[in-house]
């Protein structure tokens, strides 16, 4: 099940046309439609021409472009990198082209020609004084904010530890806000003794926009947007990740009063803030890389409404506001598009969730919505299903709308998502939907198997080390190198008990439930033997002593009944190869030793019933053992036949053992007198 009511539950969704309140809210939102685009991608910089339209700069290579009469027309270019500032000085445009260090001015017609050459190298911002214009931006040496009028310009002042100067705007009395990119610092130029003060130093690297609203600094802040926009590479529109407490806070938008006490308004661990426009008595903040736009009520209206999503333009940037009459255009980039927002209310609006996930597959079932429809108004809801994360063309096709609890008829399917349609047909009217709960059953799929590993013998794996280990200098050789090797799982424990067989299981819930293993050995010809019925760990060991010689292989269960319903569980079956279980020790026999030479000729026979003998060896004490192997040089056989010569300087006393083992570290020996011949087969 999962429940949509609260603010950050819809952050995942697509909207268009949908308010989204603090609250959690929907209503539909005031109306917006795109009335122009452009192919070059990214719009860096937007100014109103005067006359409800907008000069825009595109793309990488200087292009200017006049949005005028619902039309989109080519301005002009000019020369240089990207222009990221504009300016109206009389009829013309003034323009700064990245990495020129200097200002052209373009006229009505698209003519181009020399404003003024300025200390900056990049300029984020520009304003007109008069007959002057402000600069703001970076010079090699920092910061700097230059006025410049037609072939002439001077600093007025300068900041050396910022990278540079990143918003400006008037503070209605012959001063200038200015925000700076290094430190995030907000700060204030007074023309009267051309005075620079700090007035706030924010937790962010950067201060992209400013607005001043009846006597309060509004700041829009950053980390790690400037030096996207200087390389010219805007992301591309990006999903919103489910609400984490621990991320790092990306943006803000903060307020400082008259009396200059900053209070944050907003932030966000997902959004950056592109821009800030006042508006119908809300402060509009346009945020990426989805393109959201964002209200905060300037009046009381704050208390009751901190904040909402007033609409989204389906871009990846909402980069700028420029008002048109009483309506405002919204500049868009990723695609480069111009909308443009009026206070009357959209007619429709819809929403589509975020993608629900099934583990790994599930039924889909009712969703309940709880909405108010005055009269005019409605609010439908539609389900859709797939197999991929992404909605794409192998998705089903939307259900017809159902009604509130009505179960959509659907396959059962990985992914879902449903959409919301909210419409009316009577002026300022709209619906409101408060809840939508979703419910749905994960199918229960049976557990995986990708094997079962047989250890080799005499390894235990417990969770604590069995009583009787009998530590690891009794260990064969092959074991303790596997024991360090194999070392724990968890709490697992491994060790070495004669008679021990040990298995590893590699299987795994598709839900994630808990699994327990039904075990039986099942010997070549007999009966199944039942070693447990609900076992809980992922290895099992048992004694096989107890067990006749001979070949067996082990039959595993997995059910999910721990955690599945009782008439829901499922299981799945392994069964290992076939593998030996051999307690016999080898027989030794045509045991000889007669001296000979400098040495002593000793010979024998072994035999095991069960397994291929692995290792021999010969010792005058009993403790000194020298190991040999059989005539053909190889053990690879049940029975090895073994003649080799001892060095006399290794005998003592009149007696020699010999000592062969099996595969199974089944161990047999024999001692044979000196002289002795060996015995007739």
């Amino acid at each position: 099940m999962a429940t949509f009511s609260g603010f950050n539950d819809w952050l995942g969704s697509e909207t268009r046309g949908v308010r989204i309140s603090a609250d959690g809210r929907l209503r539909l939102a005031p109306n917006l439609r795109r009335v122009g685009q452009l192919p070059e991608g990214v719009i860096w910089s937007a100014l109103p021409d005067g006359s409800g339209g907008a000069y825009l700069s595109a793309g990488t290579d200087g292009k200017l472009f006049h949005y005028t009469g619902g039309q989109m027309k080519p301005l002009g270019q000019v020369k240089g990198g990207i222009v990221f500032a504009m300016a109206r000085l009389g009829q013309d445009l003034i323009v700064a082209p990245t990495g020129e260090g200097k200002l052209l001015r373009v006229s009505p017609t698209g003519d181009v020609k020399s404003f003024a050459e300025i200390e900056a190298r990049i300029v984020w911002a520009l304003a007109v004084e008069g007959d002057t214009v402000l600069v703001a931006g970076g010079a090699e040496k920092g910061a700097v904010l230059v006025q410049a009028r037609e072939g002439s310009s001077r600093r007025l002042t300068e900041l050396a530890d910022e990278t540079a100067f990143t918003a400006l705007t008037s503070d209605g009395q012959g001063g200038w806000y200015l925000g700076s990119h290094g430190r995030g610092l907000v700060l204030r130029y007074s023309r009267q003794g051309d005075r620079l003060e700090t007035l706030m130093d924010t937790p962010f690297e950067e201060v992209r926009a400013l607005a001043y609203v009846d006597g309060q600094l509004f700041i829009g802040a950053d980390n790690g947007l400037t030096p996207k926009f200087s390389t010219g590479q805007l992301e591309r529109r990006e999903g919103y990740l489910q609400a984490d407490t621990t991320a790092t806070t990306r943006s803000a938008v903060i307020r400082l009063d008259k009396d200059r006490v900053p209070e944050t308004l907003w932030q966000s661990s997902q959004s950056q803030v592109y821009a800030l426009a006042a508006w119908k008595g809300q402060l509009l903040v346009a945020t990426g890389n989805r393109s959201r736009l964002f209200s905060l009520p300037l009046g009381k209206g704050r208390d009751t409404e901190p904040f909402a999503v007033v609409q989204e333009l389906g871009t990846a940037q909402a980069t700028a506001f420029l008002p048109s009459g009483g309506d405002l255009l919204v500049v868009g980039s990723n695609p480069a598009e111009l909308h443009l927002l009026s206070e009357a209310q959209a007619t429709e609006g819809t929403l589509e969730s975020r993608i629900l996930k099934g583990a790994p597959i599930a039924d889909w079932g009712r969703a309940y919505l709880d909405a108010e429809t005055p009269t005019g108004t409605n609010v439908e809801l539609q389900f859709r299903t797939g197999s991929t994360e992404t909605p794409d063309a192998t998705w089903s096709n939307w259900t017809p709308p159902l009604r509130s609890g009505e179960r959509p008829a659907l396959p059962p399917a990985r992914f879902a998502q449903f959409r919301l349609r909210l419409s009316s047909t009577r002026g300022g009217a709209t619906p409101t939907v408060e809840t939508v709960n979703v419910y749905w059953a994960q199918r229960n799929l049976a557990p995986v198997w990708e094997g079962v590993d047989l250890m080799p013998p005499g390894l235990v794996i417990t969770r604590t080390a069995p009583p009787d280990d009998i530590g690891i200098e009794r260990v064969p050789l092959e074991t303790q190198k596997l024991i360090p090797a194999l070392g724990y799982m968890g709490a697992e424990k491994r060790s070495f008990r004669r008679g021990g067989q040990s298995f590893v299981f590699r299987v795994n819930d598709p839900n994630g439930d808990a699994l327990q293993f039904a075990i039986r050995l099942l010997p070549e010809k007999g009966a199944p033997i039942l070693l447990e019925k609900a076992w809980k760990e992922k290895f099992f060991s048992f004694d096989t002593l107890p067990v006749p010689d001979g070949r067996y292989r082990l039959e595993v269960v997995a059910s999910d009944a721990p955690s599945a319903p009782f008439n829901a569980a499922l299981t799945s079956t392994w069964r290992t190869a076939p593998f030996t279980v051999d307690h016999t020790p080898p027989a030794i026999s045509e045991l000889s030793a007669v001296p000979e030479g400098e040495g002593v000729r000793v010979r024998f026979v072994a035999r095991d019933e069960t397994s291929v003998l692995k290792e021999a060896a010969v010792s005058a004490d009993g403790e000194h053992w020298l190991l040999i192997v059989p005539e053909d040089r190889v053990f690879d056989q049940k029975e090895e036949r073994f003649d080799v010569l001892v060095p006399r300087d290794m005998v003592r006393g009149d007696r020699l053992l010999v000592k062969v083992v099996d595969l199974h570290n089944n161990e047999q020996s024999a001692a044979v007198s000196l002289g002795t011949p060996a015995a007739k087969r």
